[in-house]
C-alpha cells in the first residue's frame, strides 16, 4: 500500500472523528444529576393583599410565579429589569372548587398509552408501545409525571399565571364501537366567567394529537398578555448509552426557513432564549424521540426555549398573543413520538429537519442509504444482512476503480527500482526529482492517485451510513447475530474494570492486516502493514457496530477480489510464455 492510500485511510478515519466533534453539541456528560421533585402546588395568592399592592388592571388578580423544572426560574430573564423572579402577575386567578377531585384519564391508541391529569389539564405519561427503554419498559416521553407536560401559562410584563395547579373539569367523547376516547376537554373557569379550555383529539395509528386551545374573558387594555404552551419538563432519557443521548438533547425551532437549535450547553449562560419570526414549529428532542408543537401558519411569531444543564432538562414553548377582544382561539398540531424521517416528512412542515442526517451536502446521500436499508429490510428482516448487502453493492459499483487502482499500485511497484535511481540521482534537487518521477508515471501511464481514489469516493457513503446508524430510529436496537444486538452502538462482549471489550473492531483490524499483506507495498513502508490496522481499530473502536460491520465486510470482499485478480494475473503470466514457445516453433 503506497503513501497516498495510507493517507486516504487516515483521512477517512480523521473525517469521521472530526465529524463527531463538530456535528454534535458540546453538552456531553458522563452522568446526569438526580431530578428533584418540584412543588406539587402553587401557593395560593391572597387577592386582597394583591389588590392592596396596587395591581394596575382592575380585571385581574395577582399571583406569584412558579419556578421552572430544575429548581431555578429560567424565565426570570424575561421579566423587566429590577423585578425579582417571583412577581405580581396581572392575570385572572382560577380558584379550585372546594373538594374537586383530581382525576387521571387514560387514553389508548394502537401506538401509545397516554395518561392525563385534571390537575393542570396536563399530560403525565405517554408510553410508546413499539419502543422499549433501557430497562425494558416502554419508552415514556414524559420525564416528570408530577409536573406533567403541555401546561398553559398566561404571561404579561408583570409576571405570569401558571395553571399547572388548577383543577380542571373533564369531559370526553368516546367511540361507541371501540370504547376508545376520541376527544378529551379540560375546562377551568372563574366566578366572572373567564375560562381556559384545552381539547385534545386523538388519531388512532398516528403520533399526531390535535389541540384546540381557547381563552375567554381574558384580556387587558393596559398591557400585552401572552399564552405560553409547550413542553416544559424535558424528555425522558431512555437509552443505554447515556453519554450519546445527552449529546442530542436540544430544543429545535423552525422560523421561516431558518432552523434554531439550542443544545443543553447553550443554556449555561442564557437559561432562556427567545426566537422571533414566522414560527412553523418548535420542539424538544432527545436522540430518538420528539415532542413538537405546530401552530397554524402565520399565527405565532415568537418561541421560547429554556433549559437547566445541571439536570439535563430542556423545554420549548409557543408564545401565543392573547386577543384584546377577550376571546383567543388557536388549533395546534402536536407530534409526540419517534424521530422518524418518513412520518415527519409526511406532516409537510419541515419537521424532518430534526433528523440528524449530516451536513447539507451529505443529507441526500444519507436519505438514499436510509431508504435503501428500510426497503431491503422488508425482504431481508435483518439489518445486519442489509448492511452487508450495501457493502457488496458499493464494492460492485466501485469494482472498475478498484481494479484500476490495484493495477496502478502493481505498476508503481514495478517502477520502484527506477524511482530509487532517480532519488539517488536528484537527492539534492527535490523539485527536479518530483518532475522526473511524474514524467516516469506519465510515460508508463500510471496514476499515482489511483490507489486512494476508490476510498475517497466511498467517503460520502461511509459518512452518510454513520449518520443513518447513529440517528435513525429504524437502527435503534436493531440486532444482527450473537453478541451484536444493537447496530446503532458499539458491540460489547464484556466489561472489564469499567472498560468495554468490543470484538468486531478487532475482527476488522485482522481483516485489514490480511488485506494489506496481499497488497503490493513498497518495502520501506512495510511497517505500515502493522501500524494502519492498529490505528483503524483505535478509530473504529467506539463507533456503531453497523459501521464496523460495513467496513469489515468491505475488507473481506476486497480480500476475495484481490485473490481472484491475482489468480487471473498468474494464469495470464503462465499463458504468455506458452504462447511465445508456440510462435517460435511455428517460425
Amino acid at each position: 500500500m503506497d503513501r497516498r492510500t495510507i493517507l486516504a485511510l487516515a483521512l477517512t478515519a480523521a473525517v469521521v472523528m472530526l465529524f463527531q466533534v463538530l456535528y454534535f453539541a458540546p453538552a456531553e456528560k458522563a452522568a446526569y444529576a438526580k431530578r428533584q421533585k418540584e412543588l406539587l402546588a402553587q401557593r395560593e395568592a391572597d387577592s386582597l393583599s394583591a389588590a392592596k399592592a396596587g395591581v394596575p388592571d382592575s380585571t385581574a388578580l395577582a399571583v406569584p410565579s412558579t419556578p421552572e423544572a430544575g429548581g431555578a426560574t429560567p424565565e426570570a430573564g424575561l421579566a423587566p429589569q429590577g423585578q425579582q423572579a417571583a412577581v405580581a402577575v396581572p392575570a385572572r386567578r382560577f380558584v379550585n372548587v372546594a373538594g374537586a377531585p383530581i382525576q387521571d384519564i387514560k387514553v389508548e391508541t394502537g401506538l401509545y398509552d397516554a395518561t392525563f391529569s385534571s390537575r393542570g389539564g396536563v399530560l403525565t405519561s405517554i408510553k410508546l408501545k413499539k419502543f422499549v427503554a433501557a430497562k425494558g419498559a416502554p419508552v415514556d416521553l414524559v420525564r416528570d409525571p408530577q409536573k406533567g407536560a403541555i401546561g398553559v401559562i398566561i404571561s404579561s410584563q408583570g409576571g405570569r399565571l401558571d395553571l399547572s395547579s388548577t383543577i380542571f373539569t373533564v369531559t370526553d367523547s368516546v367511540d361507541a364501537k371501540t370504547n376508545r376516547i376520541l376527544k378529551l376537554t379540560f375546562l377551568a373557569a372563574d366566578s366572572t366567567g373567564a375560562s381556559v379550555s384545552k381539547t385534545f383529539s386523538f388519531r388512532d395509528g398516528s403520533y399526531v394529537i390535535d389541540l384546540a386551545l381557547e381563552l375567554r374573558g381574558i384580556s387587558s387594555q393596559k398591557e400585552k398578555l401572552e399564552c405560553l404552551v409547550g413542553w416544559s419538563g424535558g424528555l425522558s432519557l431512555s437509552e443505554t448509552n447515556t453519554r450519546e443521548e445527552l449529546r442530542n438533547l436540544a430544543t429545535v425551532s423552525l422560523l421561516g426557513t431558518e432552523l434554531f437549535r439550542d443544545d443543553m450547553g447553550s443554556f449555561k449562560k442564557a437559561p432562556v432564549k427567545e426566537h422571533s419570526g414566522t414560527v412553523r414549529w418548535t420542539a424538544v428532542r432527545s436522540r430518538y424521540f420528539l415532542a413538537a408543537f405546530i401552530p397554524p401558519e402565520g399565527t405565532v411569531s415568537k418561541v421560547q426555549s429554556f433549559g437547566n444543564p445541571q439536570k439535563d432538562i430542556s423545554g420549548a414553548r409557543l408564545v401565543i398573543p392573547v386577543s384584546v377582544t377577550g376571546v383567543t382561539q388557536t388549533a395546534l398540531t402536536l407530534y409526540l413520538g419517534p424521530i422518524d424521517l418518513w412520518q415527519l416528512k409526511a406532516l409537510g412542515v419541515g419537521l424532518e429537519r430534526t433528523v440528524n442526517m449530516g451536513w447539507n451536502w451529505i443529507r441526500p446521500v444519507s436519505q438514499i442509504i436510509l431508504w435503501f436499508l428500510v426497503e431491503c429490510h422488508k425482504v431481508f428482516p435483518n439489518y445486519g444482512l442489509v448492511i452487508i448487502l450495501l457493502s457488496a453493492l458499493t464494492k460492485i459499483l466501485f469494482y472498475p476503480l478498484t481494479k484500476s487502482s490495484t493495477k496502478s499500485m502493481r505498476e508503481m511497484q514495478k517502477l520502484q527500482p527506477e524511482i530509487q535511481k532517480l532519488r539517488e540521482k536528484f537527492k539534492k534537487d527535490p523539485q527536479r526529482l518530483n518532475k522526473e518521477v511524474m514524467a516516469l508515471y506519465k510515460t508508463h501511464k500510471v496514476n499515482p492517485l489511483g490507489g486512494c481514489l476508490p476510498l475517497l469516493l466511498q467517503m460520502p457513503v461511509f459518512i452518510a451510513l454513520y449518520n443513518v446508524l447513529m440517528n435513525s430510529i429504524e437502527m435503534r436496537k436493531a440486532d444482527f447475530v450473537w453478541w451484536i444486538n444493537d447496530l446503532s452502538s458499539a458491540d460489547t462482549v464484556a466489561v472489564v474494570s469499567g472498560f468495554s471489550i468490543h470484538l468486531l473492531p478487532l475482527i476488522m483490524g485482522a481483516s485489514m492486516f490480511w488485506q494489506q499483506k496481499m497488497t503490493p507495498t513498497d518495502p520501506r513502508q512495510a511497517a505500515m502493514t502493522y501500524f494502519m490496522p492498529i490505528l483503524m481499530v483505535v478509530f473504529f473502536y467506539s463507533l456503531p457496530s453497523g459501521l464496523v460491520l460495513y467496513w469489515t465486510a468491505n475488507n473481506f470482499m476486497t480480500i476475495a477480489q484481490q485473490y481472484i485478480m491475482q489468480r487471473g494475473e498468474t494464469s495470464k503470466q503462465a499463458l504468455e510464455p506458452a504462447a511465445g514457445q508456440r510462435e517460435t516453433r511455428t517460425s
